[in-house]
Formats: structure tokens, C-alpha cells, sequence
């Protein structure tokens, strides 16, 4: 029997990554964070979807929540065993790849379990690779993935990924060695791509920015991505977006933006304003 086919499993202390943000970018009570989420998609214009990969942000959920449960609805119709969540990192680290050690992720609404053969298996592959929790614990985005996650797809394993300056051989990498790994699985594993989009102190030019990255992920318009993510203020996801749409992984795939918005009704004068998107890949 394999990791993704064994029943539930309970970790011990130390071996869990303890929700870094509850409390402050969503509810700490799991029964309000429970409603909050019904809530958000059950309020998104869309049926639930069958798409295989998606963009989503990662600000707060009064700053992007609305826009995330767009991006999260468009998988809701599925059934799925694995969760790939690649996120880049906001804080300064070495150049690189970052799995956990840990062995689950834990939330006021559940706990997820890391697929540890996926982990063992991708450190065998790249030198770039490296296991170290200490990202993991610095970094919220992917725990804002994990809140829709708990809602519609509890039972899932997981693989967090945190990307620190990689080069795109190091994505092209990570990305086909994924392909290889999950294997028949492929079918019913969900790849998360968590970023925001443009900051700019100008609404007007932040949302213009956005839309202007949104187009060029909706027409795979390469070159266009590639500008936009050498602002390193904007696009944090942006690399990794592009080696996904390069990859094997979106072969036959089309983009379609679900959404976009701003921080610009909720900051105060004078504060960047932080454009936010919902992008779903599917054939």
C-alpha cells in the first residue's frame, strides 16, 4: 500500500506546522472559518468545476478571498487524492527548492497530511531540492490554499513547495520531475499556483498591470510573463506560472481568468495596492 492509499494517520507533536495566520488573514474559530469559506463560494457566480490547475492569491481573505474562492470553485467538482501547492517565497532565503520535513500541515479546520513519498522521491531527483521547515513556518501563502482545501477536498494529501530565486532550468526541473512522480496519479491531483499580480502605489496602473498579466497568461503569451516577472515588486508567482505553462503538465490546456480585484478599497492613502486574479487551466 502506498502513502496516497493509507487511511487517516495522526502526527506527533513537532511534526506539524501549526497555522501561522489564523486569526489574523482569516478566522481562528474553525466554525466561523468553516462559514466564512461556504460563504465566499457559495457566492462566486460559477458551478463547480473540473479544472486541473489553478491560480490563486494569497493576501488576506478580506483582501483576496473573493478572488481566491473563484479560482477554488472551478475545482470544486472534482475528486482529488493529491494536492500540489507551489508558492513563492516572501522572505529571504538561499536560491532554491523547499520541501518539509514536517509531516502535516495543521489548520482550525483539519489537518492535512504531506506526501512524504512525493517529498522523498523529488529530493532524489535535484540537487536543488532541499528539505528544511524553516521557509515552511515563515511563509502564509500556502496556508491561505489550505483554508479552501479543508472545505472541498479534506482528505487530500499534500505537497508544499516553496520556490526561493530559482532559474527556469531549476522549475523546468521540478516541474517534469513532478510529472514523472505523480505518475497515474495525475488524474486526480490539483496544482495550485499561489501569486498575487501587479503592486503599484497608482490603483489605475496596479489594475492595468494585472489585467495586462492576466491577458498574457490567458493567450501563453511567454515573452510578456517573462517582463512582468523581472519587476521583483510584482508578479511574485510569476516564474513559476511560466514554468507550469511551459511544462508537460499544461500540454493541451487552455488559461481562462475567472476574476480579478485589488487592495485598493481596504488600504490606506499612500500604501501599495496589490492586484489579485483567479486564473483555472483545463482541456
Amino acid at each position: 500500500m502506498n502513502e496516497a492509499e493509507e487511511g487517516p494517520r495522526h502526527s506527533r507533536p513537532g511534526q506539524v506546522r501549526e497555522p501561522m495566520v489564523a486569526g489574523i488573514f482569516y478566522p481562528a474559530s474553525a466554525q466561523e472559518l468553516d462559514s466564512r469559506i461556504v460563504s465566499l463560494l457559495d457566492n462566486v457566480d460559477a458551478p463547480p468545476g473540473h479544472c486541473s490547475a489553478i491560480i490563486s492569491p494569497h493576501s488576506s481573505l478580506d483582501y483576496s478571498g473573493s478572488i481566491a474562492a473563484r479560482a477554488w470553485k472551478s475545482v470544486a467538482a472534482r475528486e482529488i487524492g493529491t494536492i500540489v501547492l507551489i508558492s513563492p517565497s516572501h522572505r529571504s532565503f538561499d536560491q532554491g527548492v523547499f520541501l518539509p520535513h514536517l509531516h502535516a500541515f495543521a489548520l482550525p479546520t483539519g489537518e492535512f497530511h504531506v506526501d512524504r513519498a512525493l517529498v522523498r522521491g523529488l529530493l532524489h531527483c535535484s540537487t536543488e531540492v532541499q528539505a528544511s521547515d524553516i521557509p515552511h513556518f515563515e511563509e502564509h501563502s500556502i496556508e491561505m490554499q489550505l483554508i479552501f482545501s479543508a472545505r472541498l477536498f479534506p482528505s487530500a494529501l499534500i505537497l508544499p513547495v516553496i520556490v526561493s530565486n530559482c532559474e527556469e532550468k531549476t522549475l523546468d526541473s521540478l516541474l517534469a520531475n513532478l510529472h514523472f512522480l505523480l505518475g497515474d496519479r495525475i488524474a486526480s491531483s490539483l496544482f495550485v499556483m499561489t501569486s498575487n499580480l501587479a503592486v503599484d502605489s497608482n490603483p489605475d496602473i496596479c489594475l492595468s498591470k494585472s489585467a495586462g498579466i492576466l491577458e498574457a497568461i490567458e493567450h501563453g503569451d511567454a515573452e510578456a510573463l517573462r517582463a512582468y516577472s523581472e519587476d521583483s515588486s510584482s508578479f511574485c508567482g510569476g516564474r513559476i506560472i511560466s514554468a507550469y505553462m511551459r511544462s508537460s503538465l499544461s500540454s493541451g490546456m487552455d488559461a481562462q481568468v475567472l476574476g480579478m480585484g485589488s487592495s485598493a478599497a481596504l488600504i490606506e492613502p499612500g500604501d501599495p495596492v496589490v492586484g489579485y486574479g483567479a486564473v483555472a487551466f483545463s482541456r
